[in-house]
């Protein structure tokens, strides 16, 4: 089966860790894409695009890219992106990142061996300078969908960077949306309600910075209005009760204002492994 992989650049972006990301998904592949889709999000820099250029260079034929006149942000970043790429399954990349050389031969296979599996993920390992870094804390996700959907209910239960996903499954819920760092929560909760099926190999096959405002991000206080749209989701579909949500609520707040030695304490010893 053919596959894209779609990434998402903007003007922001480090061009040392998109060359790693970019030369991760293809020349250390050992199972090649047939697409690589990559949007633009606005106009970049001098140093981004001769890092775009020269990746493209000698791939004309497989990458696709698409020029965004402004930033619109990942949500519509990734729906532009998603609905333009050619092939049914869509590798999720981020331009930060680096994926595992075999992240795509092993999901690409899983995808062949269940057909009915509409989004197949699988943990991270989460790292500061080097994916060679021996004490990497791993973000553990359920593998079946009931873990995935009993995990949805307080925690976001993919890694989205990780993700392999029938793009047809993705448009029938209607794609992502803008929700400021909650866009592929609240898809997965849309793919839940609609009765897909979803699981993660239990195996770190995506390296994550987290050197680059990785923890910042996740706790901006933006978030909250975010997690309320979350929450209100849930409650319409009955995938938790009033007090659950008030929890949520009340838990996300907590975490968002407390300080940040307390929050990577957290990190390190709850949230991941």
């Amino acid at each position: 089966m053919m596959f894209s992989v779609l990434m998402s650049v903007y003007k922001n972006d480090r061009p040392d860790y998109l060359e790693f990301a970019l030369t991760s998904i293809y020349e250390k592949q050992t199972r090649k894409p047939n697409e690589i889709v990559i949007v633009f999000d606005g106009p970049l820099t001098d140093d981004l695009y001769r890092v775009i250029e020269k990746f493209f260079s000698d791939k004309k034929d497989i990458v696709k890219h698409i020029e965004l006149e402004k930033n619109q942000g990942l949500g519509q970043a990734l729906k532009i992106g998603s609905e333009n790429c050619s092939y049914e399954y869509i590798m999720r990349m981020d331009s930060d990142d680096i994926s595992d050389s075999s992240r795509f031969e092993k999901q690409m296979l899983y995808a062949e061996q269940h057909p009915s599996v509409a989004v197949i993920g699988t943990y991270i390992s989460e790292f500061y300078n080097s994916t060679d870094e021996p004490d990497m804390r791993i973000r553990k996700v359920p593998r079946d969908l009931d873990g995935i959907i009993k995990m949805s209910k307080v925690r976001n239960p993919m890694n989205h960077v990780t993700v392999c996903i029938k793009k047809s499954s993705l448009l029938a819920c209607g794609g992502y949306e803008t929700l400021l760092l909650l866009e592929d929560y609240y898809l997965w909760l849309k793919m839940i309600v609609a009765g897909y099926n979803m699981v993660n190999i239990p195996e770190s096959l995506v390296y994550a910075r987290v050197c680059n405002g990785f923890n910042t991000k996740r706790s901006s206080i933006e978030r909250i209005a975010g997690w309320k749209v979350i929450q209100n989701y849930m409650l319409e579909h009955g995938l938790i009760n009033h007090f659950s949500a008030i929890m949520n609520m009340f838990y996300i707040k907590f975490f968002i204002h407390m300080p940040d030695k307390l929050k990577q304490f957290v990190y390190d010893h709850f949230l991941r492994s």
